[in-house]
């Protein structure tokens, strides 16, 4: 179990190197249990993309 398990965590790595997504293994982790779940995954992409400018805007604003 706990070699399927290893398998399953350097999947996810490889793929975030792949697709360039940026994802951390726990942000992979959960997004790929929501896309297991039944979740759209175009819905997932932009919803992802949508909380990464809300964080640069908010980091962009705080005093330096």
């Amino acid at each position: 179990m706990s070699s399927n398990i290893n398998d399953s965590d350097t999947l996810e790595g490889q793929l975030s190197l792949e697709t360039g997504a940026g994802l951390t293994k726990q942000q992979l982790s959960i997004a790929m249990s929501l896309l297991r779940q039944g979740v759209n995954p175009s819905a997932l992409v932009a919803i992802t993309q949508e909380l990464r400018k809300e964080a640069q805007f908010i980091t962009s604003q705080q005093p330096k």
